[in-house]
């Protein structure tokens, strides 16, 4: 029999280079995003900040803001934590990790193309696929030969039975792809006419949130909130009935955002149902998680990693209620056109998925690298700027959009009266997305200085190595 240490190290130096690649990607797309993102907030607030360069008009940035943050950081996150988790959870060490590497070039050199696409021009109409058309391919066959590993790996578990997280994983690492190709058919490659784009557009928004996004974040929540706190996750039976009707419900509620568009109403009424079925699998992850996370001793309650992962989980359950919530006809019909669909975005790729793998890869580098952080002060920083940023960021995106719904709704106020009291929220937006750029490049920050220090750490034993040899 395998010693369990033994085998958790073999797995981990399996894959220990291609996540590392992929995460020091994810690292260098994630600040950079937050660049743009900057940018972004500048101009809201003042519209004329960088306004005589064209690649850096406020539709050009927000554009290289969703690509850089979906394909660069959610994308190369993914594909880190998902391999490393799945790798762990089938007791199964991943082989050819090189192919690995080569096809995380590929993806990041489309990365890279979608970027320098967008900034001269060649950006297509529709939110977080605003990338060329011609970096459809090269997104598509560098997925393929990395996700295949993920399902590889489950395929071949050495477990006689399987955990949820790898559900999740390996669903996200499936539907990817089917909603990528169906999105560039029927948009840019064989492009539909008319009302039919946006009731794509709105599915594969959608999709890719709660069929990608939101099932590794979740997979990681299972994954780590026992294993941080050392306590079994509450009502664990009750997990794979919320695997299955949160990707049901989830997978049809897209429609849900074209309330009022001259669309079947027959569609848009059968994605409220969906989305307000959502309730279930809602009130089985408030068992799971919340129910976990209270029960957790107070002396694991001080962990960084958990504090983010915790943080991630309420945010997720809370983004989840609004959405359901925004599916209300007299609801939407106050938000529509605000800035509350932006702020529900944020929430999800943000406070969701992107506190949740800060805290995962806060734990993972450290493990990978057999490193310990020689002080906390510069983690807890972090956390404090990332929580105290997302609250302040969500803050006046909601309650703006609200304020502004409010005003749309008034016959006596001028759009340009609603513009002049919208930049108040526009400044505190700008505010939370300092604090979130700061808190971005503290991480970066952190995990490099942990990679320099293990190499430094190495080079004695390199050193040494050569001298014996030399003896």
């Amino acid at each position: 029999m395998v010693n369990t240490d033994t085998l958790s190290e073999t797995i981990d130096h399996s894959v220990n280079k291609a996540v590392f690649y992929f995460i020091l990607s994810a690292l260098v797309w994630l600040v950079l995003s937050s660049a743009f993102a900057l940018i972004s907030g500048i101009k809201t607030f003042n519209p004329l900040f960088i306004c005589t360069i064209e690649g850096f008009t406020f539709g050009r940035i927000q554009a290289m803001l969703n690509t850089s943050m979906l394909m660069g950081w959610c994308g190369n996150a993914i594909f880190a934590i998902a391999f490393w988790m799945m790798a762990r959870l089938s007791s199964l060490p991943i082989k050819h990790g090189g192919l690995l590497l080569i096809a995380g070039v590929i993806w990041n050199i489309a990365v890279t193309l979608a970027l320098l696409g967008i900034f001269i021009g060649d950006m297509t109409p529709f939110a977080w696929m605003e990338f060329p058309i011609y970096t459809g391919g090269i997104f598509l066959l560098a997925y393929t030969l990395i996700a295949v590993w993920g399902i590889v790996a489950f395929r071949h578990k050495q477990n006689p039975y399987s955990y949820v997280s790898q559900w999740y994983i390996l669903g996200a690492l499936l539907w990817f792809p089917w909603i990528f190709v169906i999105g560039q058919f029927f948009l840019n490659w064989f492009p539909l006419r008319g009302v039919l784009q946006a009731i794509v557009h709105a599915w594969y928004v959608n999709a890719l949130f709660y069929l990608w996004l939101a099932p590794i974040a979740l997979a990681a929540c299972y994954y780590f909130i026992p294993k941080l706190a050392n306590v079994s996750i509450r009502s664990y039976h009750l997990s794979a009935l919320a695997f299955w009707t949160f990707v049901i419900f989830a997978a049809w509620s897209g429609a849900s955002n074209l309330i009022g568009a001259p669309i079947p109403v027959w569609l848009i009424t059968t994605s409220i149902v969906f989305t307000i079925s959502l309730t279930l699998p809602l009130l089985i992850f408030g068992v799971n998680l919340l129910g976990t996370i209270g029960s957790i001793p107070l002396e694991y309650k001080r962990s960084i990693p958990l504090k983010y992962i915790v943080f991630g989980s309420w945010a997720f359950l809370s983004h989840l209620l609004i959405k359901i919530l925004l599916s209300v006809s007299n609801l939407d019909a106050l938000t529509h056109f605000t800035t509350v669909y932006r702020g529900h975005e944020w929430h999800l790729v943000y406070a969701f998925f992107s506190m949740v793998l800060f805290g995962v890869l806060y734990y993972l580098v450290p493990t990978l690298l057999k490193q310990e952080w020689r002080q906390e002060i510069g983690l807890k920083i972090n956390f404090l700027l990332s929580a105290s940023g997302t609250v302040i960021l969500l803050a006046a995106l909601y309650v703006g959009g609200l304020s502004q719904g409010l005003q749309f709704n008034n016959a006596e106020l001028s759009f340009l009266e609603i513009a002049i009291d919208l930049k108040f929220w526009m400044g505190v937006k700008l505010l939370g997305l300092l604090l979130i750029a700061l808190a971005n490049l503290l991480f970066a920050i952190n995990l490099f200085s942990l990679f320099f220090n293990a190499v430094i750490t190495s080079l004695p034993k390199l050193n040494a190595g050569k001298h014996s040899q030399l003896n």
